[in-house]
């Protein structure tokens, strides 16, 4: 029997607003074999019918990481995938990454150590293939943080404010002209319940904390790239060549 062909994974890892979602699925809407997989959402979704997971979520702190990787593998099996590939989408200039085998972007796992770990333990039909840093500073992050919206009409997520210092240049990202003419922007946006000032501050503590011994466990596998995105979704060609080109040095099996 012919053994299963692997899914490669790639995990984005960086700060609170780093923006490390939206470049995942931009990056995955350029590529036919390329899933976009955001484990905060997925973790969201479950707490609508979790208080417990809710409470967790809104306070900053991270969930316990049997549960989130429970829910990363249950995401990952076959009909999932196909279900999130769908609703992923692609542009019409979509191409096939690296050797045409199925690719799925992580946005937020691994987020700890012990996450990392529980990735040996993983299906072998899965591969951790290397993990994106985006290096971002505090203060740009927690500008952008503050300034995210979601419209609950028609889903869009935009960002209200914009960046220009030191070298970075991020526009306001504002929704399209669809969503100007059937959404009431002052009623239909809203803002995640952990984007405020004292969770934010939380939450990039438990970064410090909890996600850059991920980072040091990634480096000594010579499996980390580190992006900085100074000019936000403008560098998606630039990050795409850097994946092209990882994926073309590293031959994987």
């Amino acid at each position: 029997m012919a053994s299963q062909a692997k899914t490669i994974l790639v995990s984005l890892i960086g700060k609170p607003g780093s923006g490390k979602g939206t470049y995942g699925a931009l990056l995955a809407s350029r590529y036919k074999n390329l899933t976009f997989l955001s484990v905060g959402d997925v973790l969201r979704h479950n707490a609508k019918r979790n208080e417990t997971l809710r409470r967790v979520l809104t306070s900053g702190k991270l969930v316990d990481d049997t549960i989130v990787n429970e829910a990363v593998i249950e995401s990952l099996q076959e009909g999932n995938l196909q279900q999130l590939k769908t609703q992923s989408g692609n542009d019409n200039t979509a191409k096939t990454l690296n050797d045409g085998r199925e690719h799925v972007i992580l946005d937020g796992f691994p987020r700890t150590d012990a996450q990392t770990k529980l990735l040996s333990e993983w299906p072998s039909t899965l591969e951790p293939a290397l993990a994106i840093y985006f290096d971002v500073p505090d203060d740009i992050v927690i500008t952008k943080l503050l300034g995210r919206r979601k419209c609950a009409i028609c889903g869009g997520n935009f960002n209200v404010n914009g960046v220009d210092q030191n070298g970075w240049d991020m526009p306001p990202l504002l929704p399209s002209n669809d969503c100007k003419e059937k959404c009431d922007w002052d009623i239909n946006w809203e803002k995640r319940d952990d984007d405020t000032a004292d969770i934010i501050k939380e939450r990039m503590q438990v970064f410090r904390e909890e996600t850059e011994p991920v980072l040091e466990s990634w480096s000594n596998n010579n499996r980390l790239l580190t992006f900085v995105p100074y000019k936000g979704v403008k560098e998606m060609d630039r990050l795409a060549g850097v994946l092209e080109n990882y994926f073309h040095k590293h031959s994987l099996t």
